[in-house]
């Protein structure tokens, strides 16, 4: 329920702060005067796409902020529009997003305007309303059915793509088997490129390379210069003498240590430089077999635009792409009987679904000839029709229509074509009523519910809506004394100018009040005495 409204720098709104009451709250104007703006300024704070041009001429922001109780918590509600283009919204002073707004108070405040009598109209809305109806029961089984046609066009995807890729793999096949074989037939492996340029290099500087080498061994390992010891020698000496007096000293017992890790390492190395001499024998053609090698490599990595590494990988990719071709029957069978199973799974839910919402039709259907026959539908007929579609959708396979006979022995037709603009107002008026009781909106507000509505239809749907009030809190924007007269709580918007300003105000009724504005409504003035003794008896009736 709102307790508050107030509306800063919004459109003609300058400042704008009122209380409702708890059941039937009527507002009530002049063409104009800013009926429209406060309905859009409440729309905006409970999630509507926040317009920059509503924030008042002059103002570098509009706020509007609603309170009242959602199951008998408090709750505030605001919105901050930046004439710069950004908004701000707030759950309880918490920054939320426009979608967890909307969420929050789809089942706390329902707006029924003008456009909703063109929902209603529209066939492919049909289903939806229905389904709203107790959709305590459907909605659980709409989801497992949503679950289970997106798993099943899941399914089936994965089946066409399979199909997609068969068909340019019959186009492919020839080049995946010709490349593969020639990247096979490389024989390549992963660094042979650094590695044959290592060995080359090495080969053009054989000579050199070869008497560093020995040079460097026979100063370690060989007889050293002039015939005397070698360098391993000496140093085996050395480690030698100083072990034999290393126990007088830590000191030269380390050192001795030292020497001796020093021959393992020196010794080491002479080892290698042994084993490097006996392959550093090198012949013109071993030169050549490389360098042809290397060409050949290049020559692949240039075609391929890639390292020897990605060539490799790419060789797999191949071989698994050709892997898949010659399994493509298997793949498709169990691609296939998994989509079947998806589609039985589906199919099956859309069944249930489609008995529950045939069960819930039929008690909608009762449900709103009633509120029809309350509304003075005399002899009104009304019938949900549902037939089969060919495919399965999210909703299912059921086609939903509303149809109506407004006259004794005439046909039930689509309501689209029967019902006049006011027949459309009061429809509505029995759904918003009959879904209203089953969803438990707490707050329902009906902007200019009575467009093509007068007279006696107009003091039906006030009555209707005096009724609703009855149990949760009704706001209704009107121009009909009939609807008027119904108020608990009456409210009227005035438009004022000054210095070239608009600005719109707000007034909360009393009895007087009341009557010389419903006066006003019947003839334009509220101090015709004939137009007030109308507007008392009015009034009265509805008391009555």
């Amino acid at each position: 329920m709102i307790d508050r409204i107030e509306i800063n720098n919004f459109a003609t709104i300058e400042h704008l702060s009122f209380d409702l009451g708890d059941s039937f709250n009527v507002i009530t104007g002049e063409t104009g005067a800013g009926k429209s703006v406060l309905i859009t300024a409440v729309s905006t704070v409970l999630g509507d796409r926040a317009d920059t041009s509503m924030v008042r001429t002059g103002a570098d922001r509009a706020f509007i902020q609603i309170a009242g109780t959602k199951n008998g918590e408090d709750v505030i509600i605001s919105r901050e529009i930046l004439a710069g283009g950004k908004s701000v919204s707030k759950l309880n002073g918490e920054m939320v997003t426009l979608g967890q707004l909307r969420n929050f108070c789809s089942d706390w405040i329902d707006i029924h305007g003008q456009y909703d009598n063109q929902q209603i109209l529209d066939p492919d809305n049909h289903i939806r309303i229905t389904d709203s109806f107790h959709s305590e029961v459907l909605a659980p089984e709409l989801e497992k059915l949503r679950s289970c046609y997106d798993e099943y066009k899941s399914a089936q995807k994965e089946y066409e793509d399979l199909l997609k890729a068969e068909a340019n793999a019959v186009q492919q096949q020839d080049y995946y088997k010709f490349e593969y074989k020639y990247i096979q037939d490389l024989g390549l492996y992963a660094g042979e490129d650094k590695e044959l340029q290592d060995r080359l290099a090495m080969m053009k500087n054989s000579s050199r390379i070869f008497q560093s080498v020995r040079s460097s061994y026979d100063l370690l390992q060989g007889t050293g210069y002039e015939g005397g010891p070698s360098l391993l020698d000496d140093l085996s000496r050395v480690a030698s003498e100083l072990s034999d007096i290393g126990s007088y000293s830590d000191q030269i017992s380390t050192m001795a240590s030292q020497a001796y890790d020093a021959y393992y390492s020196l010794e080491d190395i002479a080892s290698g430089l042994r084993d490097l001499l006996s392959s550093l024998n090198f012949s013109e053609q071993d030169m050549d077999d490389i360098s042809s090698r290397l060409a050949v490599i290049e020559d692949a990595k240039r075609k391929y635009r890639k390292t020897v590494e990605e060539i490799i990988e790419f060789r797999d990719e191949l071989r698994s792409r050709l892997e898949i071709m010659q399994n493509f029957d298997g793949e498709k069978k169990r691609l296939a009987d998994a989509a079947h199973k998806k589609y039985a799974a589906l199919e099956a839910q859309a069944e249930h679904v489609s008995e529950l919402r045939h069960i819930i039709a039929a008690r909608l259907e009762s449900a709103i000839i009633k509120e029809l026959t309350d509304l003075e539908f005399a002899n009104t007929d009304f019938r949900i029709d549902i037939s089969r579609l060919d495919e399965i959708g999210p909703l299912g396979f059921d086609k939903v229509e509303f149809l109506i006979s407004t006259n004794p022995g005439d046909p039930l037709m689509p309501l689209t074509k029967i019902a006049s603009g006011g027949e459309i107002s009061r429809i509505m008026l029995a759904f918003k009523h009959i879904i209203g009781e089953t969803d438990r909106v707490e707050t329902m507000i009906f902007d200019e519910i009575d467009t093509g509505i007068s007279g006696h239809t107009a003091l039906v749907v006030g009555r209707k809506l005096a009724e609703i009030a009855g149990h949760r809190q009704i706001i209704s924007v009107t121009h009909l004394p009939q609807i008027a007269a119904y108020g608990d709580d009456n409210y009227l918007i005035s438009k004022s100018i000054d210095n070239q300003k608009s600005y719109t105000n707000i007034d909360h009724l009393d009895d007087e009040s009341k009557v010389r504005m419903i006066a006003a409504l019947f003839s334009g003035s509220s101090e015709s005495e004939n137009a007030l003794q109308a507007a008392r008896e009015l009034v009265a009736s509805t008391k009555a």
